[in-house]
């Protein structure tokens, strides 16, 4: 086995549909759970050097799979060094592999304010960060100060907030993992922003469907549109194929049936976007990432 030496941190032929939200999709061909970031690094660069594609899987909300698998590494960091969360000060620093939701918790309990607005957003901050998670109160981005990236050649690269790019629904941390970050946030009252966080939180819940399992967001909002309101007005809402469909009310969430294949849901997300590119001249770009 390419991989025999971390026996027991990479297995082989792992199913990958139950990590992601649509649990659609066929296995990885390797599948590594690092016990800290040595062996990550030592596992990173083999890959590399055997010419590997690898791929970082986090929350899965955003991640589907095809029937056929990846032919790959994946790397799903779970051990609790990648997870951590300290808050010293007005600094939280947290592992990019710890859930978003459990530094705003964390946060909000150590009264330091600015990240509660994205309650309900899912995923790892690592995640929220690459692809700068936003409502419309600000962005995640704009709060950070410093992060730590793990390159493709298994380097460990630190960054300060003037050296990323920000902008709606994009970073410029395209190296292949972050490690962890820093957030600078504001001191505040513990129960107001408890009161904050909920109130949040509330709204959010208002704008989704009480959606089973195996769904997931169909498309990013644009700057200042929402998809789901492009959706609605292309009538698209409650597109089917096959197993798989969009919401009719809430039309930018996507439901894989059972019997649903990973190609039934690219297929809807393509005529979905053709349609609303041909009535309403927008191009929405798919939520969900496909390996």
């Amino acid at each position: 086995m390419l991989f025999g030496k971390f026996q027991g941190s990479v297995r082989e032929g792992v199913p990958l549909a139950p990590y992601t939200w649509l649990q659609l999709g066929g296995p990885a061909k390797y599948f590594a759970e690092p016990s800290d970031v040595e062996q990550l690094q030592q596992i990173v660069r083999l890959a590399t050097q055997e010419g590997i594609p690898i791929r970082v899987l986090g929350g899965g909300s955003n991640i589907l799979v095809r029937d056929k698998g990846f032919d790959g590494l994946v790397v799903h960091l779970t051990a609790p060094c990648f997870e951590k969360i300290t808050i010293q000060g007005n600094m939280a620093e947290c592992g990019g592999a710890a859930r978003l939701a459990h530094l705003i918790t964390a946060s909000v309990g150590a009264g330091l304010g600015g990240l509660e607005h994205l309650v309900g957003i899912p995923g790892t901050v690592g995640g929220a960060l690459r692809g700068n998670s936003s409502t419309d109160e600000g962005d995640i981005g704009s709060l950070m100060a410093q992060a730590t990236l793990l390159t493709r050649k298994a380097e460990i690269v630190k960054v300060s907030a003037k050296d990323v790019t920000f902008s709606h629904r994009r970073s410029s941390l395209d190296e292949l993992m972050i490690l962890d970050a820093t957030f600078e946030l504001q001191p505040g009252d513990v129960r107001q922003l408890t009161k904050r966080e909920q109130t949040f939180w509330i709204v959010k819940r208002s704008k989704q469907p009480n959606y089973p399992t195996r769904s997931a967001l169909a498309f990013v909002d644009l700057d200042g549109v929402s998809a789901g309101e492009l959706l609605q007005r292309s009538g698209v809402n409650g597109m089917i194929e096959g197993n798989s469909q969009l919401n009719s009310t809430y039309p930018n969430y996507l439901t894989a049936n059972t019997g649903a294949t990973a190609d039934q849901i690219i297929s809807v997300l393509e005529r979905a976007k053709k349609i609303v590119l041909d009535k309403t001249g927008f191009s929405l770009q798919p939520h969900l990432v496909v390996w």
